[in-house]
């Protein structure tokens, strides 16, 4: 198979607007080489001057593949983003950003795209995998309460209240050295909940409230 044939003879069927019989010209190179990743943009590219969006993205995601098993991550980034612009939805698309940003050492915008993961599942009622991303985002930034708080919640939801009581208790910690009375109180009061034995932490919480003159 002469490689350089066939993509000259697909890029004069481009030009010319034949775009189907262009992509099945560069299919017969990805037959021999199926991470060829310039003709893998080629045929995403095709494909989205089609219109054909979810094909595009197909083609662009395996190039992205590509990429990061070669390390380029930065190249990845830039092509996961493009399949984004067609697909919104695409869920494992921002997860792999959002590991991809963790890898770059970018963890605002890794966050980020763990927030969005989490969020969409929440919505969706996937208790397992909203759970699964909390606890990366939880383990990317340990002093992130609100995200720490969120998965206590869910661990309370599906019943699972020693890691829930771990999570609040951990919380209630970073609050109180960072002296945020109020919300540390809230904190505490849902550890509280779920350990009703725990004297110490009870009699904490009493003389707290006293000190805000809340005798009830």
């Amino acid at each position: 198979m002469d490689k350089n044939k066939i993509i000259e003879a697909a890029a004069k069927l481009v030009a010319k607007g034949a775009y189907d019989k262009a992509i099945k010209e560069y299919q017969k190179v990805l037959e021999a080489d199926q991470k060829d990743v310039r003709i893998l943009h080629k045929i995403g590219e095709l494909h989205q001057k089609k219109n054909e969006n979810s094909q595009a993205a197909q083609y662009f995601t395996r190039e992205a593949e590509s990429y990061t098993s070669d390390g380029c991550f930065l190249k990845a980034v830039a092509l996961y983003k493009q399949v984004l612009k067609l697909d919104p939805s695409l869920m494992e698309i921002n997860l792999k950003l959002a590991e991809l940003h963790q890898q770059l050492q970018l963890m605002g915008d890794a966050m980020a795209y763990f927030q969005i993961v989490a969020s969409h599942w929440d919505k969706q009622g996937d208790t397992r995998r909203t759970l699964e991303v909390l606890r990366k985002l939880v383990d990317l930034n340990p002093d992130n309460v609100a995200s720490r708080v969120k998965l206590a919640d869910l661990y309370v939801r599906e019943g699972f209240n020693v890691e829930a009581a771990s999570e609040f208790s951990k919380a209630a910690e970073h609050l109180k050295r960072n002296n945020r009375t109020d919300d540390y109180l809230r904190v505490a009061e849902r550890l509280s909940a779920l350990q009703p034995e725990n004297l110490q932490l009870a009699k904490e919480l009493a003389e707290a409230y006293l000190q805000k003159n809340d005798q009830k």
